[in-house]
């Protein structure tokens, strides 16, 4: 009786999701210390939250666009086009900030522009993910998240989408077999940041657990807890130890991941630090966008005024999480305030 009232309070809530909202913020900023990452032990464990947070917020995307191809082709084809504007503008930002870094150290512009004239610079750019050139190496999400989008929505529309629970284990499984062989060779980090790799498995897994809600609603709140709790603690000493040939860690990721995610469906409502709830629900995606400029801007500042090593290991990391939050706040207010500008006009 205790367990179907747990899952119709869940079913009936239509209040935001403040426990996801606050996974949302720590992941976040888990993914800002993956870029200009602590040192030692902690650093990897901060790192490693980082990865975590790129996995949830693909799961989120997938649990999302869960529904009846009716109503979902056009829903994923409206966040599609979002997504689309999103990544463009972030494209030309991050464009105008690599100019400035290469007249900064260069004093000049054209070298580095006439790379942009080889049209297989393009092809790397939106197929493979490689965007160095214009230090924009976190978009590969974004253009990841596009082409999953366009799959979803051709999956809708040709009814496959009741198979997703067939394809979901054999792309996990993909995604595992790639993760382990890139730790293994020293890979390329693109092998596996990419959609088939990264986007489609964690998506489909949320559109399946979207699809299996009220039975996994029905697990005990405190088994998922001590789920995530101990797949957490080994995904740590994992991380920190590395006391095997093959990386094993993503079966802790996605069970820490999963947990995650099903605690915060079954405790909606659960406040622990608002101020992270707050980050994650408004400011998170902002931040995810926008922390590797600051990186690039403020790095080579911190060197040429001399900061001290210590700064650069411990201080730059929390000052590039703050600038990229104050940042985010200053964005997310400016648009609020067109957006009411134009209401009223």
């Amino acid at each position: 009786m205790e367990t179907n009232t747990a899952v119709n309070e869940a079913k009936n809530s239509s209040a935001r999701n403040i426990c996801l909202d606050l996974l949302k913020g720590i992941a976040a900023l888990g993914v800002v210390f993956v870029h200009i990452p602590f040192p030692g032990a902690f650093g990897k464990c901060m790192s490693t939250i980082g990865s975590c947070g790129v996995m949830l917020f693909f799961m989120i995307s997938g649990y999302h666009i869960y529904g009846q191809p009716e109503k979902m082709c056009p829903k994923i084809m409206k966040r599609f086009r979002r997504n689309l504007l999103i990544t463009l503008i972030a494209l030309a930002v991050y464009f105008v900030v690599s100019l400035l870094v290469q007249v900064s150290k260069h004093h000049r512009t054209d070298l580095w522009l006439r790379l942009f004239r080889n049209p297989k610079l393009y092809i790397d750019m939106f197929i493979f993910n490689d965007l160095d050139i214009i230090n924009a190496a976190p978009l590969w999400f974004m253009t990841a998240l596009l082409y999953a989008y366009l799959i979803f929505w051709l999956m809708y529309r040709l009814r496959l989408h009741r198979f997703a629970k067939y394809a979901m284990p054999l792309f996990i499984l993909l995604r595992i077999v790639l993760e382990t062989y890139k730790y293994a060779t020293d890979g390329d980090w693109r092998i596996c940041s990419n959609v088939i790799v990264a986007a489609l498995p964690l998506m489909l897994l949320g559109y399946c657990i979207a699809e299996q809600k009220e039975k996994l609603l029905r697990i005990p709140a405190w088994a998922v807890a001590l789920t995530g709790a101990v797949s957490l603690t080994l995904l740590f000493v994992l991380v920190i130890t590395d006391p095997f040939r093959y990386n094993i860690s993503q079966l802790f990721k996605l069970a820490v991941v999963t947990s995650a995610f099903v605690f915060a469906l079954k405790k909606p409502a659960l406040n622990i630090f608002p101020p992270l709830s707050a980050l994650g629900e408004k400011y998170s995606l902002h931040v995810y966008l926008w922390h590797m400029p600051v990186i690039v801007l403020l790095w080579p500042l911190c060197e040429s005024t001399g900061c001290p090593e210590k700064f650069l290991e411990w201080g730059l990391p929390v000052t590039v999480a703050a600038v990229s939050i104050l940042l985010s706040v200053i964005i997310v207010s400016l648009l609020s305030f067109f957006r009411r500008r134009r209401a009223d006009t």
